[in-house]
Parts: structure tokens; sequence; C-alpha cells
């Protein structure tokens, strides 16, 4: 057992944070089928985004280049992106969405705030009220 002091209440509420929000979007990912979080998360930087340099979107998304490069192996067997080669620097390589992979992301996406929205509704007003105070503090660790 945990025992608290003062300087471990952060901790604590980082793993209890870290808890929920992983249960939460466990439930979300369902509503991507068959594509895994690293595909639907790079499906979504490049719905964003707009087309990146292979090197970029891995940088975006936190991982190695040779992880994106399987990633987007991956993807592209399924006609969710295409790879073509940088005007700008020919030893680098564009990723961009087909519309077969606009679709996907856009209905996975749509589903996945279905999904939040249901268990949202869940919560009693003043549940809700502080999850949408805290929203723009949890927007900020999305981007750190």
């Amino acid at each position: 057992m945990i025992t608290r002091h003062a300087a471990d209440d952060g901790f604590e509420m980082a793993h209890a944070l870290a808890l929920a929000v992983g249960r939460v979007n466990r439930r979300m990912l369902r509503a991507g089928g068959s594509l895994n979080h690293a595909h639907l998360a790079a499906l979504a930087t490049l719905q964003r985004d707009g087309a990146l340099r292979l090197g970029e979107l891995a940088r975006r998304e936190q991982v190695s280049a040779p992880s994106m490069t399987r990633t987007v192996t991956e993807l592209e067997a399924r006609q969710l992106v295409e790879r073509r080669p940088d005007a700008n620097d020919g030893r680098s390589v564009i990723v961009q969405l087909t519309a077969h992979g606009l679709e996907t992301v856009t209905l996975a996406r749509s589903e996945r705030a279905g999904i939040l929205a249901e268990l949202f509704d869940r919560l009693d007003p003043e549940q809700q009220r502080a999850l949408t105070g805290a929203l723009p503090a949890l927007q900020r660790l999305a981007e750190l």
C-alpha cells in the first residue's frame, strides 16, 4: 500500500488519472475496428496536419522512425495512406491520407466521440462541469 505524504499527492493523482484515462481510451479504441492506437493516432495526425514527411510524423507521434515506418507500411497496405517522394528532398518521403483513409479516421473519431459522449452523459452535472473545466488542462497535457 502506498503511504500518503504531501509530496506523493502529485504522483498519486497522476497514477489515478493514467488509470482512468487508460480505461476510457480502451473503450474508445474499440471504435477503431482492426486499427490499433498507433494506426489511429497517425491517421488523426495526418488528418489534422496534412501530408507530412515520415520522420516528422514519427516525431509528432513520439515514436521511432522505424516504428512509424512499420505503421505507415500497414496503413499503406490497407490503402489508408500513400507515400510519395518529397519534391524538396529526394531522400525523404511524404505520407498523406487517401480518401479511404480520411473516411476511416473520420468515422473512427466520430464513433469514439460518441462513446465518450455516452459516458459523459452518465455523470452527474457536477462531474460534467468538473471535466469541462479540466479540458483546457488536459489539452495542454496532450501537447507537452
